[in-house]
């Protein structure tokens, strides 16, 4: 457990205590195929032996939802899967 000095708090931030479990989810594009691989490609860069799993498809079949759960050290990592995890080609939007 990480004690937090007040200076370390800031406004509009969330306090988290790391490592944390974190999970993702990112709503892609169907159409493009590879998105699924290329996501487990960014946390096996991370040495992450977890995978996302198939999540909800839309109705129209037009996007679907992949889902992992990790363990995150730092905000840092946090947010820099996050930033990646946005770049792969098909992916509309990470929560």
């Amino acid at each position: 457990m990480i004690k937090l000095n007040p200076k370390d708090i800031q406004p509009g931030k969330p306090e988290i205590i790391f490592p944390v479990e974190w999970s993702y989810r990112a709503v892609v594009d169907a159409t493009v195929a590879d998105t699924l691989e290329n996501l487990n490609k960014v946390l096996e860069k991370y040495q992450y032996s977890e995978r996302f799993a198939i999540g909800n498809t839309s109705g129209n079949q037009r996007y679907k939802s992949f889902h992992v759960t990790v363990t995150v050290p730092n905000r840092e990592v946090m947010n820099k899967l996050g930033k990646e995890f946005g770049e792969v080609k098909g992916v509309k939007f990470v929560l």
